[in-house]
């Protein structure tokens, strides 16, 4: 009997480490290389001031609107320019998710590098590289 609860508890620990192991492998976040080759592809890198935030909650997400004024144009498909005011939504998660890390809420006032793409109806901006759209990714051996 005690042989069969020792072959149990060793069964049991051997389950719950490949449990512990399954969670944080699931919970890993993307490569550094994996968000700097969506920077890369990005088809608007500027930087931004923040003039406005709105932030909408929802059950396990921040529905976020943000007005900017473009301080600098590093590459641009859309042809903005220093000056202008452009309008940001995307959805910043609270609950955490397997993959990318969350896009931040950006603070007002503040300037941020911003890689962006344009939505399909060319009305507003979306992050372009996900949770690490507002921050440039230097050096990164792939």
């Amino acid at each position: 009997m005690e042989e069969v609860m020792k072959t149990l508890i060793t069964l049991l620990n051997f389950v719950l480490l490949i449990i512990t192991f399954a969670v944080q492998t699931a919970l890993a976040e993307l490569s550094p290389c994996s968000y700097k080759e969506m920077q890369k592809n990005a088809p608007e890198y500027l930087n931004l001031q923040i003039l406005s935030v709105k932030t909408e909650k929802a059950s396990e997400s921040i529905n976020v609107e943000i007005e900017a004024k473009v301080m600098a144009v590093h590459q641009s498909k859309s042809q903005v320019k220093p000056g202008d005011v452009i309008h940001l939504h995307y959805v910043h998660n609270t609950k955490p998710l397997v993959g990318p890390r969350p896009i931040p809420i950006l603070e007002k006032g503040k300037v941020y590098p911003a890689f962006l793409t344009k939505s399909e109806d060319q009305e507003f901006y979306e992050p372009a590289a996900m949770g690490r759209s507002f921050e440039v990714i230097n050096k990164v051996d792939c």
